[in-house]
């Protein structure tokens, strides 16, 4: 039961945000920062965000050698140029915004793992497409390293660096967002499902769940920035979820190779973290049983990717898998991130295909911007 003070003020907002990952807290954010003496809430259904905000590899990147191949076979020159610069300059930004040091960030570069022995071969063609937003090479030929970083040689044949690709700390990463957009003023409500909203003449009223029942908030704007969950209330939406598997090692006696590291275009990955090694992916060897928004652990793609671990990243080596988490994301049609405004007071920033810690902050900022031009 409501009191007088709840029902007059505190149930009101000008802008309230679904979701407390990177795009919903750069919405958040930005908003409450161009227009301080608005009323801005930020609702998450759970204690952290339910997506890959906080699930992620902590990768800084823009694609790797043979993913962005695999794009020119659709894209264009210009269309694949175009898709790199927001990737980077999105990394740029939110680097920018946090600082650095607070999220942990380490321009280490990246490399891609070589099982044919080509890929060297393709550096030429995309320095030179890449070479208008760069200015300089970004790959070159790291295959002098294959021994220094312990891989198996006889199954990685060639090893492609890019110059331009970092790692972050994921934690720190949320932790100094969500900081930062509390000291802007913004709200937030976790552990709060939105159920459900209804676009009416003077705002949206929009029905949360609480302890004591559901509860009607109302805001002026309403923003969607739930990731592949938007089709619980957009389903609409081109949205299909993409499920993706993290595990982690036991620290380590001996010292993991120093970088982020992808394999297989893109779809494999592994850095170190600390004095452990951080390996994900492989959902293409199931993409229909990962096409989900259930957390959990595919048993198939693990036990590749511990195979993978023992036989041709750290062969001979001892070590121990500690845990295992999933997190969810968002694909469709397009690689862009989308933009939806499905009437004039709700909009949704969704899909970022993989790429939320390059694209996330950026659209959430477009969002924020798009929502006050628009009223």
């Amino acid at each position: 039961m409501l009191s007088y003070w709840e029902k007059s003020t505190l149930v009101h907002h000008d802008l309230i945000v679904v979701g407390s990952g990177i795009v919903g807290l750069s919405a958040a954010l930005h908003y409450q920062l161009a227009h301080p003496k608005k009323k801005v809430a930020v609702i998450e259904r759970g204690l952290f965000p339910s997506g890959a905000s906080t699930k992620n590899a902590g990768f800084v990147c823009f694609g790797s050698i043979s993913e962005l191949a695999e794009n020119a076979r659709t894209d264009s020159q210009d269309e694949l140029l175009s898709l790199v610069e927001k990737r980077y300059k999105g990394g740029l930004e939110l680097r920018q915004l946090l600082g650095d040091t607070n999220i942990d960030y380490r321009p280490i570069g990246g490399y891609e793992l070589d099982f044919q022995g080509d890929l060297h071969e393709r550096m030429a063609t995309f320095n030179e497409w890449l070479k208008p937003l760069f200015k300089s090479p970004v790959f070159s030929d790291a295959r002098d390293k294959i021994s220094s970083f312990g891989f198996d040689q006889t199954k990685v044949k060639g090893l492609v660096k890019n110059l331009f690709e970092g790692s972050l700390d994921t934690g720190k990463m949320m932790d100094a967002f969500a900081r930062k957009t509390r000291e802007t003023g913004v709200q937030f409500y976790t552990q709060t499902e939105v159920l459900r909203y209804e676009d009416q003449l003077n705002g949206v009223e929009v029905t949360v769940s609480t302890t004591d029942g559901p509860l009607q908030l109302f805001t002026d704007q309403l923003a969607l920035c739930t990731n592949a969950f938007t089709k619980t209330l957009l389903p609409e939406a081109d949205l299909e979820p993409g499920r993706g598997m993290v595990l982690i090692t036991k620290p380590l006696t001996w010292a993991p190779p120093q970088g982020t590291f992808h394999y297989h275009s893109g779809y494999n990955y592994f850095r170190n973290a600390g004095s452990r090694i951080l390996l994900g992916g492989a959902r293409h060897l199931d993409l229909k049983g990962e096409t989900t928004t259930k957390e959990g652990i595919n048993i198939l793609l693990k036990e590749q990717l511990i195979e993978d671990l023992k036989s041709f990243i750290a062969p001979n080596r001892p070590l121990e898998i500690d845990y295992a988490w999933s997190g969810i994301m968002a694909f469709g049609e397009g690689k862009a991130p989308l933009l939806l405004h499905p009437s004039a007071r709700v909009h949704a920033a969704v899909r970022l295909g993989g790429m939320g810690v390059a694209l996330g902050t950026g659209l959430g900022k477009e969002l924020a911007q798009h929502i006050f031009d628009s009223r």
